[in-house]
C-alpha cells in the first residue's frame, strides 16, 4: 500500500534523474535503483514481471545527493492499493477481481448498473491503483441487502435483485466454487438470485461468451 498523495515512477525514470539512458542504468554495477542506498521499492514485490515503482520525491532527492524524506504515514482515504491489495480488502480473489476487470473492459453496461470492480482512480507507470476510499465503498457496495445472496423466488414474487444489477451478480456467482469446488449450477446461481431458471441461465450463457470455459466450468451451464 502506497500512501496517499504520492507520485511514483518507473526505472526509465530513474535513470533520467542519474543522467543515463535506461540501457546505461541497467548496465551499472549497481544500476541506481539497486544501490544499497536508494529508497526501497514503493509498490510490493508481486514477482520478477511485476512492475517496480519508486516514490519520485524520495528517488529525486537520492539523484540529487540530498537527504531522502520519510514517507507518510498511511490510513488516508486516499492511500493506493495495487490489485492485489484492492481484492482482498474487497473480499474477492485476486483470480476474480482481475476477472471483472477483464469483462468490464468488454462490456456495455446499463444505464444505473453497477461495475463488476470500480475502475482505478490512478495509474502509475501503467501499473493500477485503486483509492483506499473507493474500494471501501466497493465492498460496503456489495453488501447492500439488494446485492446478498437470496432464496429462491416464490411464484409471483418480485424478482430480489433488481434487473440492472443481474449481469454483476450473476458474474460473481459463475466466478464462485460451491462446497465440493465445482462451479455454481444455473438452477444454484437462480435460486440465490431469486430468479427464473431462464433468466439464469440467459446471463450466464452471455457470461460464458465474452469469457472462454476452463475445462471445470462447463458444469455451469447445467
Amino acid at each position: 500500500m502506497i500512501p496517499a498523495g504520492r507520485t511514483l515512477i518507473t526505472q526509465e525514470e530513474i535513470a533520467e534523474l542519474h543522467g543515463m539512458s535506461l540501457r546505461t542504468a541497467r548496465r551499472a554495477e549497481p544500476p541506481p535503483w539497486d544501490h544499497p542506498r536508494h529508497p526501497a521499492q514503493a509498490n510490493p514485490a508481486r514477482g520478477r514481471t511485476h512492475r517496480r515503482l519508486w516514490d519520485s520525491e524520495q528517488a529525486t532527492a537520492f539523484a540529487r545527493g540530498e537527504p531522502v524524506p520519510e514517507l507518510p504515514a498511511l490510513g488516508s482515504p486516499g492511500d493506493l492499493l495495487d490489485r492485489v491489495e484492492a481484492a482482498e480488502a474487497a473480499g474477492l480473489s485476486v483470480a476474480t477481481w482481475t476477472r471483472y476487470e477483464s469483462m468490464e473492459r468488454d462490456r456495455t453496461r446499463a444505464e444505473g448498473e453497477r461495475p463488476l470492480v470500480p475502475p482505478a482512480d490512478e495509474e502509475h507507470g501503467g501499473v493500477p491503483f485503486w483509492h483506499r476510499s473507493t474500494v471501501e465503498a466497493y465492498r460496503a457496495d456489495r453488501a447492500e441487502p439488494g446485492r446478498k445472496q437470496a432464496g429462491g423466488r416464490p411464484a409471483g414474487a418480485a424478482e430480489t435483485v433488481p434487473r440492472a444489477e443481474l449481469p454483476a451478480r450473476v458474474a460473481e456467482l459463475v466466478a464462485e466454487r460451491g462446497d465440493d469446488g465445482q462451479p455454481l449450477s444455473v438452477a444454484e446461481i437462480a435460486r440465490r438470485l431469486g430468479v427464473h431458471y431462464t433468466t439464469a441461465h440467459k446471463y450466464v450463457t452471455a457470461i460464458r461468451e465474452q469469457n472462454p470455459l476452463a475445462p471445470d466450468q462447463h458444469r455451469t451451464l447445467h
